[in-house]
């Protein structure tokens, strides 16, 4: 899909300050023409317009990034305003690793980056919360720590004001996809690739048992900043606005954190814009898109807001809202699902109300397991991890397993790290699906 941000090389009368580079006159005319859209995409709704425009002409990025150390990510010690982590998040393959806490994210595709990348590329991320939320998350964990008992759910929803930032970083090199040209970068400890001859990227588990796969630290470039803020205007939808940022090294300047251009903005799921629709050319309502940065393709599912990195069978709305406790559905949809049951993951859907079970043309959309009630986590995948995790910790040693399913071992049975990963855990009698962004399930 073409949008306005992709005419920045069409544009009348540009001219280059440097090669791959916009010069300043290039810059202001690229910039009036974002305002231009966003104008026109916020009529009659004059909050979208400002904050969109708070989001991405004076951008939150910068809020973000203030402070920061950005080599080594230890946000608690920002001198400016202190970030918070979620606990929790070390175990399993795809937990964090030793030297930046990062965690694996969902892998690149061969040529989701551009014709240049050949080979499947792993991704890696980091995310934290502002004072706001990072409150929140001490009293949702301070049972936990204090040794008193289990994590307070109570504590959600998050308050307003809330910001969560993800930085993503990405083993994709400059040679192969040109927007990472002098991109900034850190090291983390990422998977092996035991077949570098081929086009697939690691598993995070290897084994049966699944144990986590074999690491090595690795250079890797950013790519992506997602931030998302909790506003009250935006409570008619999901109470929830999402930025993404995309590292564009063809952007002039010397200062590489600038040149994270905006991608867009979303604040809702569309729930009227169907797959036929939107292949009849209708376009989102609740989310604008600057600019998909030459990739020739949509980054979200019927033109929703997204990232490059992210699930095109998805959105970033639609991902973060299945966060709940348990988790008796996938984050995205299954692949080859009809658009009644896919409709199910475009709802729009408030921060305390809980995604339901995996719809299908026998389980209706939004319903609970009979007799038990869901909680949801506010739009926060990370808690839906962390819970995960430390559940599982809570289990008894080795033995018998007192509930039982073919996917998965239940609660209290023995488990190996990597298999906290894939496994489907039996909580207060429900199913509890793994949340991660494997796609063996949910291709376009």
């Amino acid at each position: 899909m073409r949008t306005r941000g992709d005419r920045q090389t069409a544009l009348s009368g540009l001219k280059r300050g440097r090669p791959g580079g916009l010069d300043l006159s290039s810059r202001r005319a690229l910039h009036s023409r974002r305002l231009l859209h966003l104008q026109r995409a916020g009529l009659g709704r004059p909050w979208i317009s400002r904050l969109t425009r708070l989001l991405t002409c004076v951008p939150s990025s910068a809020y973000v990034l203030e402070g920061q150390d950005r080599t080594t990510w230890r946000v608690q010690d920002n001198p400016v305003r202190p970030w918070f982590h979620v606990p929790w998040m070390g175990p399993g393959g795809n937990g964090r690793e030793f030297i930046r806490g990062l965690t694996r994210e969902r892998s690149s595709r061969p040529g989701e980056l551009g014709a240049g990348q050949t080979k499947c590329r792993q991704n890696w991320a980091i995310g934290f919360y502002n004072p706001s939320g990072g409150f929140a998350l001490g009293q949702m964990w301070h049972p936990v720590s204090a040794g008193t008992g289990e994590p307070d759910l109570t504590a959600l929803p998050f308050p307003l004001g809330t910001v969560v930032a993800k930085l993503l970083y990405t083993e994709a090199t400059a040679a192969e996809v040109p927007l990472l040209a002098g991109a900034p970068e850190t090291m983390a400890n990422i998977h092996v690739d035991p077949n570098p001859a081929d086009d697939a990227c690691p598993p995070a588990t290897v084994g049966d048992p699944p144990v986590p796969a074999p690491r090595a630290p690795a250079t890797l470039h950013l790519l992506q900043l997602d931030v998302a803020v909790r506003d009250a205007r935006a409570d008619a939808t999901t109470g929830w606005v999402f930025g993404t940022f995309v590292y564009d090294g063809r952007t002039f300047g010397a200062d590489p954190w600038a040149k994270l251009e905006p991608a867009g903005v979303v604040w809702g799921n569309d729930a009227q814009l169907s797959d036929f629709d939107a292949a009849a050319g209708r376009a989102p309502r609740e989310s604008i898109v600057l600019s998909s940065f030459g990739l020739n393709r949509s980054f979200g599912r019927g033109g929703r807001m997204n990232g490059p990195v992210d699930n095109p069978a998805s959105s970033c709305m639609s991902c973060h809202m299945t966060a709940q406790w348990p988790n008796p559905a996938s984050m995205t949809p299954r692949g080859g699902t009809s658009w009644d049951v896919v409709g199910c993951w475009f709802r729009n859907l408030g921060p305390t109300t809980p995604f339901g079970r995996e719809p299908s043309a026998t389980v209706e959309c939004g319903s609970a397991p009979p007799g038990t009630e869901l909680v949801s986590l506010d739009f926060s995948l990370q808690l839906a991890v962390a819970l995960r995790n430390w559940t599982v910790a809570q289990a008894p040693g080795p033995g018998p397993a007192p509930q039982a399913l073919p996917a998965g071992p239940a609660l209290g049975a023995a488990m190996t790290p990597g298999a906290i990963d894939g496994a489907v855990l039996i909580i207060d009698g429900i199913e509890s699906q793994p949340v991660h962004r494997s796609e063996s399930a949910t291709r376009p």
